[in-house]
């Protein structure tokens, strides 16, 4: 009896212990994810099932680079509901931050990672996501839109993307790197 109560108690400590210790996940509407477009909504989900509702959780947003000393962070106040904490995070990006990260050859694309804490307790680091923008241009010549034109971008990564506008003479690429884009 001695032994199932040690045990019981253990167990019931190592719960306690790992309330806040479940990998935190990112989500594209319903489903997990690694990518997230700059402007667009994206959400945190970590599972708490050893925290009661309505504990507040602070989820803290990591920006991972190898060319700054200090990376930027972001921070959401949340709450616990049934066993789980989830945010939604309108995805940031300083734009200050393309002479750090040195587009073209040293080119280093953004990602973030988050945590979360609560009851003084912090879970592991979430998998890194990746950042992308959409990108749209105007072409025109004199007044009038350039429609079907052809066009050749040049990323920030140093990949290139071509094309042809459409009917409203917009060039429109979706999920491209953050960072310069150069119209050739």
């Amino acid at each position: 009896m001695k032994k199932q109560i040690l045990i019981f108690t253990l167990i019931l400590a190592a719960a306690m212990l790992a309330s806040c210790a479940t990998v935190p996940v990112w989500k594209d509407g319903v489903f997990e994810t690694s990518e997230a477009v700059l402007r667009k909504d994206i959400k945190l989900i970590a599972r708490l099932p050893n925290v009661p509702n309505g504990t507040k959780a602070t989820i803290t947003i990591i920006e991972q680079t190898t060319q700054k000393e200090t990376p930027l962070s972001y921070q959401i106040e949340s709450v616990v509901k049934g066993g789980k904490v989830k945010a939604v995070w309108n995805v940031k990006y300083d734009v200050g931050d393309e002479d750090v990260l040195g587009f073209g050859n040293s080119y280093e694309q953004p990602s973030y990672a988050f945590y979360v804490e609560c009851d003084g307790e912090k879970s592991e680091m979430s998998k890194s996501v990746k950042l992308f923008t959409d990108f749209y241009m105007e072409l025109s010549f004199q007044g009038r839109l350039l429609t079907d034109y052809p066009y050749v971008l040049k990323l920030a990564d140093g990949s290139y993307r071509k094309g042809k506008t459409n009917k409203n003479g917009m060039i429109v690429e979706k999920k491209i790197p953050v960072g310069k884009v150069v119209r050739f």
